[in-house]
């Protein structure tokens, strides 16, 4: 893995009572803003393989009227439920550092749902959307309790006009509807988010966010892992295969997948309890 370094400044462990793995600078802008993005945080060759094995899927997936002559789709296509595909991306859902701000922002996490997502050249825009409500956001001394965050990892550089996805910074504290604007058109405050290759946004579901269309000729490729408490359960589609379940996991990647501890106070506790 790659060093990992946060956008806008270098990292340095907050100093703070409770034990952190965000930096004092990663929590002031998730408060801030709603979201934080860490370059670097898979090497280029894991990034490699991750592609290879999405493509493989994708066509897969799709028939000849899909795909052009290189295979490549010719409209937006998701790989619903990637964690069941292939082993290389259900490593993904405890990937460090990611996994571990999701801890630190959601409490004892579970995986709400995951999928891929490959953006050709389109015209089309996602309408804009949140997946939870300002309550879904909430720090209360000194600790974030959010009910859903989501982790974006870009496995292709995406600049302007290869579909950069759209926020609006702040929007996750703010119960005021926004203003009725088409989904082809920006919601006022709206940033359009370029990203290298290799990199993750995590961010409050509170956000409000949207799709973007991509007018070049490149592929944008990027996988996409929900989580949320312990307590909740997985979006209608999303839940563990009773074979994936069946199988051999750490303590960590059990709970992920709604096998874990739900009230336990501790880990210690959480392993006594759900062994």
């Amino acid at each position: 893995m790659g060093d990992v370094a946060t956008e806008g400044g270098p990292a340095g462990r907050a100093n703070l009572s409770i034990m952190s793995a965000m930096t004092d600078e990663q929590r002031w802008l998730f408060d801030l803003q709603g979201f934080v993005v860490l370059r670097d945080v898979i090497s280029v060759e894991h990034c490699a393989r991750l592609i290879a094995r999405l493509d493989e899927l994708a066509r897969e997936e799709r028939g000849p009227e899909m795909r052009n002559a290189r295979g490549e789709p010719t409209r937006r296509q998701s790989v619903h439920r990637i964690i069941e595909k292939d082993d290389l991306f259900l490593e993904m859902i405890d990937h460090e550092p990611v996994i571990a701000i999701v801890q630190e922002l959601v409490g004892d996490p579970k995986l709400v749902d995951n999928d891929a997502i490959l953006v050709p050249r389109t015209d089309d825009k996602d309408g804009w959307h949140r997946g939870v409500g300002p309550h879904g956001f909430h720090l209360a001394n000194g600790r974030f309790q959010c009910l859903m965050v989501k982790a974006f990892y870009y496995l292709t550089d995406v600049g302007r006009g290869e579909s950069p996805t759209r926020l609006v910074p702040g929007s996750h504290k703010t119960s005021l509807p926004h203003p009725r604007t088409p989904a082809t058109e920006n919601v006022p405050g709206t940033i359009e988010l370029e990203t290298p290759a290799r990199s993750v946004l995590i961010f409050s579901e509170a956000v409000l966010h949207a799709g973007n269309d991509n007018q070049s000729d490149k592929v944008r490729k990027s996988l996409v892992y929900n989580y949320g408490p312990s307590y909740v359960e997985p979006w209608e589609g999303y839940r563990p295969s009773p074979e994936l379940l069946a199988r051999e996991h750490s303590p960590l990647r059990r709970q992920l997948l709604g096998l874990g501890r739900i009230y336990s106070e501790s880990e210690e506790e959480g392993r006594k309890r759900y062994r």
